[in-house]
């Protein structure tokens, strides 16, 4: 749990409106896909502005945290409105503060490119989750594995992070989901994997 401000309380208000392009070329799309799996007790981290809010199904128990005050905020005016019935906390995905095994659920969706210790966080991530039959569901943007698109994206992504301070366009978080210790069992990509939906679970 953290007092302190967030990097991205700044950006909580225009946030909606600066991602809707993208929501438009494909990445709702992802989401109401992905959304479709989860069942029992969820925890969706780095929940932001509540945007995944309309593709859960009411039968499922949802807890939300964020860093940001202000995206949780604005995610909890986005649950009033849409009567969905949320636990909203601020909290770091980094050091959850919730017991081992507790969840069947973990939803991330375009969080891991900003975390500060993506290794800490996978394996928090990890820990929360009921083994076996925890569920993984992740939406991020990644390391493409084509190689020409690769390349240029590792030469944006030091001028982007210098500019943004957290997110990061070309870390391999297939990878790191694998070495974290799951088992990846349906990967979707988009755009060279560049944009991939995963779903994995905790061996």
């Amino acid at each position: 749990m953290s007092d302190g401000s967030s990097a991205f309380d700044s950006i909580a208000a225009p946030y909606d409106r600066g991602m809707a392009p993208l929501e438009r070329l494909g990445l709702r799309q992802m989401r109401a896909r992905l959304l479709t799996q989860v069942k029992g007790k969820v925890l969706e981290v780095g929940v932001g502005t509540g945007v995944n809010f309309p593709f859960y199904s009411p039968s499922v128990c949802l807890s939300a945290i964020d860093e940001s005050t202000d995206m949780l905020a604005v995610a909890f005016s986005r649950a009033v409105v849409l009567g969905r019935s949320v636990h909203l906390a601020k909290v770091n995905v980094e050091q959850l503060a919730f017991p081992d095994g507790c969840f069947d659920t973990v939803v991330a969706t375009l969080v891991l490119c900003s975390v500060v210790d993506q290794h800490r966080a996978l394996d928090e991530l990890r820990r929360v989750l009921r083994r076996p039959g925890g569920r993984f569901l992740l939406l991020e943007h990644m390391r493409p594995e084509v190689r020409p698109l690769a390349w240029l994206v590792d030469g944006v992504n030091l001028p982007w992070v210098a500019w943004n301070k957290r997110c990061h366009l070309n870390r391999k978080t297939q990878q790191a989901v694998v070495q974290a210790g799951f088992r990846v069992e349906q990967v979707e990509s988009k755009m060279g994997g560049l944009l991939r939906l995963i779903v994995a679970e905790p061996i």
